[in-house]
């Protein structure tokens, strides 16, 4: 929970005003500024954490038809007006200091909302490395119902999650790791550990993102008491030479591609490219940004890490279920967006024309 930092310039009540001429040298560049008027400082300030440096403001005077306004404008950076206008240019400054205290005040509070989040990730991505199995085994299953083997990745203390427990003999739908255009060529078992399940094994530890760890080798494994004693008592049933090793384990270590794919999962959100001449992006969400062209037509851009390559995604919608485009970066789709506000104005224009 973050608790919200006041501003310093709440306090400021009665500034310095410098006053300024078109003679005496002193008046901001422009014409935004008014014939003549005052130059003040807010005070510079630290606010959780950012970093404001003290700006200089200009108060001058506004005719608009049948009323005299003050307005407050800075000076330097954008030049925008700060506040609202007022009949008196102590009003102006009220809402001009309230204006900044505001606008300092929330960036500080974003600004803590962020450290919070990367903390946060940070401790995430510490547990996912702690958690990344150790060890892979095959183990056999019972003879008698068919036979087949499971290989399952485990932690250091033996736990194992469903997405690392994989049939090793079961063939996957058209197009899957298992199909038949795979290593799954005909029998690779019959009961019995064989070389054929350890390909296997090592083809889906390559597809997780792990590797054997330095002159690891599968080895018979040697289970618990009672195991032990169910195995001996199947013993006679399996064909000859096929009676052992029921389980094998190896040591396993995560690749470099599986690390720096949690690295991106649990780390900060990567920045855009520069964008095409018209193009806005502005952030709608956790890795999601809303594209704007020429302030006239929105898209949706969303990014993936994943193993294998990370994904980027334009969608059509803000509720993102309108999918346009996928790439491996973003500025092969965000170069694509002009050519699509032409596309979808001439769509509108032939529309128009029946």
């Amino acid at each position: 929970m973050t608790t919200q930092a006041r501003s310093i310039v709440r306090e400021t009540v009665k500034p310095e005003y410098t006053r300024y001429t078109p003679t005496n040298g002193k008046k901001p560049d422009g014409a935004d500024f008014g014939v003549d008027g005052w130059l003040f400082a807010l005070p510079d300030e630290t606010l959780g954490g950012v970093r404001f440096p003290q700006a200089m403001y200009a108060a001058f005077q506004v005719s608009e038809p049948g009323a005299l306004f003050w307005r407050v404008r800075e000076v330097g950076g954008e030049r925008r007006q700060v506040g609202s206008d007022s009949t008196t240019r102590k009003g102006a400054l009220a809402f001009a200091v309230n204006a900044v205290a505001q606008q300092r005040e929330k960036a500080a509070e974003r600004s803590q909302v962020s450290a919070t989040m990367t903390e946060r990730l940070e401790r995430i991505r510490a547990g996912q490395i702690a958690a990344l199995p150790t060890v892979a085994e095959i183990r056999m299953a019972y003879p008698l119902a068919g036979g087949g083997a499971t290989l399952r990745l485990m932690t250091a203390e033996g736990s194992t999650t469903e997405r690392h427990m994989i049939p090793l003999t079961e063939r996957g739908a058209a197009g899957r790791e298992n199909d038949r255009s795979g290593i799954y060529l005909d029998a690779i078992t019959d009961g019995a550990n064989t070389e054929g399940l350890k390909t296997a094994a090592g083809w889906h530890l390559m597809r997780l993102g792990f590797n054997y760890a330095s002159c690891a080798a599968w080895a018979p494994y040697t289970g618990s008491a009672s195991s032990e004693a169910q195995w001996k008592e199947w013993a006679p049933m399996l064909p000859e030479g096929h009676r052992w090793p029921h389980t094998v384990r190896v040591a396993i270590t995560a690749t470099a591609e599986h690390l720096a794919y949690i690295d991106r999962a649990y780390g900060p959100v990567p920045e855009l490219p520069d964008l095409p001449a018209g193009v806005s992006a502005h952030p709608s969400g956790p890795r999601s940004w809303q594209i704007c062209y020429a302030n006239r037509r929105f898209w949706q851009l969303s990014y993936r890490p994943r193993m294998g390559g990370d994904v980027w995604t334009l969608y059509a919608d803000p509720a993102r279920t309108k999918s346009l485009a996928r790439a491996a970066s973003p500025g092969e789709i965000l170069a694509t967006i002009p050519a699509r506000d032409a596309e979808a104005q001439a769509r509108a224009a032939a529309r128009k024309g029946y």
